[in-house]
């Protein structure tokens, strides 16, 4: 996998910290999470679609996704004083010590107990991916248009756009953040 462009976190991790930035991804979200509810998918919380290796697929997402991500993760939501992350989690309490590579987990590393741990703030592949027999069917083009969407915010920002394996991205934003976000 080619490393980005260390500027590029950088750009991505102050873009994540700006309310507009911010207003636009959750719009972004809330209008997914509509339309995936017009297709009715059901969610058993498996934890199937975290194991990656085990049902042999990926995720993929934006930088900009991972930076906006990682901020929710380290910060509550000012508006609510609500945490953002089912469990009251944080990146320490997720991973005290020394922490592997999230490229070498066979499972997403927000998977706690079998059970998405960041659920409130899971990036778009998480919200479109259903593992229901039938689903893929409309899982493909709800993923282009409201990938598309995550492409004309990059753009009307003047953002770097790159998508990425989700493990590795976390990876590189650890080492381009030094310190999480």
């Amino acid at each position: 996998m080619q490393q980005e462009n260390p500027q590029h976190w950088q750009a991505w991790r102050e873009a994540a910290g700006r309310e507009d930035i911010d207003a636009a991804i959750r719009a972004i979200y809330a209008d997914l999470g509509q339309a995936v509810a017009q297709r009715r998918p059901v969610c058993n919380a498996s934890g199937r679609c975290c194991r990656f290796e085990e049902f042999g697929h990926r995720l993929y997402v934006t930088g900009l996704e991972i930076a906006w991500f990682l901020r929710g993760v380290a910060n509550r939501d000012s508006a609510s004083g609500q945490s953002l992350v089912t469990n009251d989690l944080s990146l320490k309490q997720l991973a005290p010590g020394p922490k592997p590579q999230a490229s070498s987990l066979p499972n997403c590393p927000y998977q706690i107990d079998g059970l998405c741990s960041t659920h409130a703030i899971r990036p778009l592949g998480c919200r479109v991916f259903f593992c229901e027999q039938g689903t893929e069917d409309w899982q493909q083009d709800t993923t282009e248009h409201f990938l598309n969407r995550l492409k004309e915010l990059h753009a009307a920002h003047g953002l770097p756009y790159s998508y990425m394996e989700w493990r590795a991205g976390l990876d590189e934003a650890s080492v381009a953040f030094e310190d999480p976000i």
